[in-house]
């Protein structure tokens, strides 16, 4: 099934969650402020938001980060981390080319893992997001549709029937950036 989404729909969802968690406009919630940095958001508040993008969307997002996979598919750390603890190229490259789109100016090589989270907007998160609903069935299970669309709930359903698909999650897709990232690279994966 395709995305039944438009990137601004998701855009504007995320900015309306991150509203009500935070507990501010969402005119303040500009793609390019930061989550942390510029909103104040705090571990909690991330948690909330997590909550509500899942209950409104029915969607799982990650409970891992992409630096987490990536490790995964290298069979390691080593690769990941100067002798600072700040992050190498490769790491920062993969980060770049995952579905959070972070462009070269906010993920570079020598950044900490914490200052690579505090560099999460909400565009990331939308990009993201949206992402996820790239990754629905190809056919419904209940009446072998190939069509979804936005229900009147908000959520993504058969377009046949009105069966709720279910995407892969989000560390299903974020996994699958990471190994695609490493192809391109031309990097062999940990096997196991």
């Amino acid at each position: 099934m395709q995305n039944p989404f438009e990137a601004e729909q998701i855009q504007e969802i995320v900015r309306e969650g991150l509203a009500q968690v935070l507990g501010t406009g969402a005119d303040s919630i500009t793609p390019e402020a930061t989550l942390v940095s510029d909103l104040g958001a705090e571990s909690l508040d991330l948690v909330e938001f997590r909550y509500e993008m899942e209950t409104r969307l029915g969607v799982a997002l990650p409970k891992s980060n992409v630096l987490d996979q990536l490790a995964s598919a290298l069979g390691g750390s080593e690769r990941l981390y100067d002798e600072r603890g700040g992050i190498t190229e490769l790491a920062a490259e993969v980060l770049r080319r995952s579905a959070f789109g972070y462009s070269e100016e906010q993920v570079h090589a020598g950044m900490r893992p914490y200052e690579v989270a505090a560099a999460a907007t909400s565009a990331h998160w939308a990009a993201f997001t949206h992402a996820i609903f790239d990754h629905l069935p190809e056919n419904c299970t209940e009446c072998g549709a190939d069509k979804a669309e936005v229900a009147a709930s908000g959520k993504a359903v058969c377009a046949g029937c009105g069966a709720v698909p279910e995407p892969a999650t989000g560390d299903e897709v974020m996994a699958e950036g990471v190994r695609s990232a490493l192809e391109a690279l031309g990097l062999p994966q940990h096997a196991g």
